[in-house]
């Protein structure tokens, strides 16, 4: 898992429409590339919206989950912290039924070019690179034996 990034993204779920039943979510988020580390912000008037975070059948079915209370302070700030599916849905009454839901896949954009910990050896040299290097001396070799015969 990457740390968040100073490159990290803040991204209003909705945009100016911000978090209500009158958004396709689904348009919304579609060529946004979410990663670990970005923000999700979700706008609403207190008290006619929420938000839960819930697994994919919940999702589908648009239950509320009764083992987790709602973000519900109107500009609720949902940091990814990990890659995968995630899905949000209103647990206010019908709000869920009428599309008031966002699923996401968050990628873990780790740093392209670092090396593994502890670093990562060359490979051995291939039995190619030994002949070539083999050929090479050999005629350097020769070169100077030659050379050497010459000023004798």
């Amino acid at each position: 898992m990457s740390a968040p990034s100073a490159l990290a993204t803040n991204y209003t779920v909705g945009d100016d429409a911000g978090w209500s039943i009158n958004v396709n979510y689904t348009v919304w988020a579609q060529g946004k590339m979410f990663n670990v580390g970005d923000m999700l912000i979700f706008n609403y008037p207190p008290g006619d919206h929420n938000v839960f975070k819930v697994n994919g059948s919940d999702f589908k079915s648009c239950t509320v989950p009764k083992d987790q209370n709602a973000l519900a302070t109107g500009s609720d700030v949902i940091v990814l912290a990990k890659p995968g599916r995630k899905w949000y849905i209103c647990g206010k009454e019908g709000h869920c039924g009428q599309g008031q839901k966002l699923v996401i896949d968050v990628m873990d954009m780790g740093p392209a070019n670092s090396p593994l910990p502890g670093g990562t050896p060359p490979p051995p040299p291939s039995a190619a690179t030994k002949a070539v290097v083999s050929v090479q001396f050999g005629f350097v070799a020769l070169v100077v034996a030659v050379l050497g015969m010459m000023m004798i």
